[in-house]
C-alpha cells in the first residue's frame, strides 16, 4: 500500500474555511476514484507556526500505479482548484509513503 501524504499550512483567518473545503469539495470528489482505497485529515500538533494551522491530508492507494492513474484522473485536477480557491492563503508539500509490512 502507498500513501500521499500532503502537509498543508492555513491562515488562520482561512482555518473554517478550509476545513469544509477539505471535507466537502476536495476529499469528497477525491473518495469518487475506486482507486483511492482510504483519505484521512489530520491536525497537526506538533508544529507550533505563528499565524495558522497545520493538516495532513492523506490518500491511500494499493500499489504505485494506482496512484499515478488517480493523479492523473483527478488529483491534478483537485490541486488546480485547490489553489484557484485559496491562492497564497496555504501552502503545502507532498510526501511518498510505502507501508512496510510488519
Amino acid at each position: 500500500m502507498v500513501t500521499i501524504n500532503t502537509t498543508f499550512h492555513v491562515e488562520d483567518k482561512t482555518n473554517l474555511e478550509f476545513i469544509a473545503y477539505m471535507k466537502s469539495t476536495y476529499i469528497a470528489e477525491a473518495l469518487t476514484d475506486k482507486l483511492l482505497t482510504n483519505a484521512r485529515m489530520c491536525k497537526i500538533h506538533s508544529q507550533e507556526l505563528p499565524d495558522g494551522q497545520s493538516y495532513s491530508v492523506q490518500f491511500s492507494f494499493d500499489s504505485l500505479d494506482d496512484l499515478d492513474n488517480w493523479d492523473k484522473i483527478k488529483g491534478v485536477k483537485l490541486n488546480e482548484e485547490l489553489v484557484k480557491h485559496f491562492q497564497d492563503k496555504i501552502v503545502g508539500f507532498s510526501t511518498l509513503l510505502e507501508e512496510i509490512e510488519l
